[in-house]
């Protein structure tokens, strides 16, 4: 029996989720490494200073967010299409967004930079502290929101390894960079920050080329509608208002810890916080990687596949949050000591803190793969609906209510209860979904018509000759099931074989430990067949049209080859190949 090994799923999902992952960990543990030098070098009160500051430094990386996750999201739209004039406007309109909105945000911030600092300090005695890192901070706002345009640009052209590459440069200058300005120069809180712009600076120097050379794509060209604006706000609103909520739920998180617990515990919760940013990389890494595979299955009505990669991030996701928590639980005092939280006061607030907040992490992870999966199928409304229960309704409500019975103990456990409430918004969301909608089921809300009704098929077929003579065999079955005439049906199996046959031979060159998925839709109006391999890059349409131009005969033994395409070009509706996911993908429409 023919079945689907799910090869080719597996390795684009690692594919995918290790740049990922590397590239949000390389600016995570600039993060992080900053609180340490901050705890170390400076104290715990500037951990709590940076702490107080997170929210502004959050409202950036918010806007960054909206502007290029939605206009990259719309390129990969287009150039899907093969629109890349559109394409192209909106990567122009992403850059002039950012350079406008960055550089009004540097100046007015520049200008009302004590306003600013009296609402992030509250008065209190880290005013200081806070008004010299704000003083480095501020005027290269535009900085750190310009970092998002390569980055999701690369993403979507297939290259986010280089991605990894710049914020792993911005990390290496972050660290350099911090230490030169506090313990060489003496920079104190104002060193921290211009070390953190001007790495952000430097790295989008030395990648931003890269969009247009060796091997990017992209160009600057005019914009011709504004109406664009409107749209990349909206497609782009989900992650941006999971940052939003960060920096409201953030600043009132540090008033209520600063009552309940004093400075200590102010600087304990920025301590988790740097601690929770590398288990961050991993939860948005792979929640992130979720995102173009659903969006590349679910165009293609692949519901099997969907499953299995959403089944592999929730399995995965689970299984590492678990790991991350035991181990930080395990070794909590010896990492409050790096932090330089070494003092018996200071490690009895901290300890407690990163032990309990770590729990709320295994939900965190599966909160946000729903997040990113139904905003990638178009269920905005699911999708911003759990991050503003989780981000900013749920944690706020949770704390307050329990600080005011188990204290600061209590703000702990309302990250964890703040997460399990989010899965009541998923629960009652899908049900009304399913209720209005009755062909949709399951939580991932699909439709599972075709495979119920048996006119859906999908296998892997190996790279051996004999593997692929047996998946031609039993074809004919699924073709005969599906009611087909005898002509569909030789023409789909004798186009499955040759199909098959020509990518063993010019794709593999004799590597048979790789695999081809096979899907056949069958409808009323249309058959689609579906080929998808990694390898080399090999496009039989144009091999065969080369092939007829060139043979003299079916003497030629690559015309010969051939055959099978050249049959169902004759009844085929259309025929195309792109690469996809970084993949050879052959459709052809009957």
């Amino acid at each position: 029996m023919m079945k689907d090994n799910h090869y080719l799923i597996n390795k684009s999902f690692q594919r995918y989720l290790v740049p990922s992952i590397l590239a949000i960990l390389g600016g995570n543990i600039s993060f992080m490494v900053d609180h340490i030098i901050a705890g170390r070098v400076l104290g715990s009160n500037a951990l709590a200073a940076m702490s107080m500051v997170n929210p502004l430094f959050l409202l950036l990386t918010t806007i960054g967010t909206l502007i290029c996750v939605g206009s990259s999201t719309m390129a990969s739209v287009f150039i899907g299409r093969e629109n890349k004039k559109t394409a192209n406007e909106l990567f122009t309109l992403s850059t002039v967004l950012v350079l406008m909105l960055g550089g009004l945000i540097s100046i007015a911030g520049f200008i009302m930079l004590d306003p600013i600092v009296n609402l992030l300090s509250n008065g209190q005695e880290l005013h200081a502290m806070i008004y010299e890192y704000c003083l480095g901070l501020i005027p290269g706002s535009i900085c750190i929101m310009a970092v998002y345009i390569p980055l999701n640009f690369f993403r979507i052209e297939g290259r986010g390894h280089l991605g990894m590459i710049m914020f792993l440069i911005m990390a290496v200058l972050d660290i350099a960079l911090d230490l030169y300005f506090t313990v060489v120069m003496g920079m104190g809180m104002f060193g921290l920050a211009l070390a953190t712009v001007l790495s952000a600076l430097i790295a989008v120097m030395i990648m931003f080329p890269f969009l247009f050379f060796k091997g990017g794509g992209f160009r600057f060209v005019s914009i011709k509608s504004l109406g664009l604006v409107n749209r990349i706000v909206i497609v782009g609103s989900p992650p941006a208002l999971n940052n939003f909520y960060s920096v409201i739920s953030t600043f009132i998180l540090n008033t209520l810890i600063l009552s309940v617990g004093g400075p200590v515990a102010v600087a304990s919760f920025a301590f988790v916080n740097s601690i929770n940013t590398l288990a961050q990389g991993v939860v948005s890494g792979i929640s992130q990687t979720v995102s173009p595979l659903v969006g590349v299955f679910y165009g293609e009505h692949d519901v099997l596949s969907i499953k299995k990669v959403v089944k592999l991030a929730v399995k995965l996701g689970m299984a590492s949050m678990v790991v991350f928590s035991i181990l930080i639980s395990v070794f909590s005092r010896q990492i409050c000591v790096v932090f330089g939280l070494a003092s018996a006061e200071q490690q009895s607030i901290a300890v407690p803190a990163l032990m309990i907040c770590s729990i709320s992490l295994v939900g965190a992870m599966v909160n946000q793969i729903f997040i990113y999966y139904y905003m990638t199928i178009g269920r905005t409304k699911i999708a911003n609906l759990i991050t503003l229960g989780r981000g900013l309704l749920f944690i706020i409500l949770t704390a307050y209510i329990l600080s005011q019975t188990l204290g600061i103990y209590g703000i702990w456990i309302s990250f964890s209860v703040s997460e399990l409430l989010s899965f009541l918004i998923i629960a009652i969301t899908v049900k009304q979904a399913l209720r209005k909608e009755h062909e949709l089921s399951g939580v991932l809300l699909l439709n599972h018509c075709d495979v119920e009704e048996g006119r859906f098929i999908s296998f892997s077929v190996g790279t051996k000759v004999e593997a692929v003579m047996e998946s031609s065999d039993k074809i004919s079955d699924f073709c005969e099931s599906c009611s087909l005439n005898p002509k569909q049906s030789m023409a789909i199996s004798l186009a499955i074989e040759e199909i098959l046959l020509l990518m063993v031979k010019h794709v593999f060159e004799g590597n048979h430990n790789d695999s081809i998925d096979v899907k056949i839709f069958v409808r009323k109006d249309m058959i689609t067949m579906r080929f998808r391999c990694g390898g080399r890059k090999f496009n039989p349409l144009e091999y065969y049209k080369a092939a007829m131009e060139t043979s003299n005969g079916f003497e030629d033994s690559d015309m010969d080859e051939s055959m099978g395409l050249k049959l169902i070009s004759k009844i085929a509706k259309k025929v195309d190949y792109t690469t996809s996911l970084g993949l050879n993908n052959i459709v052809i429409r009957i």
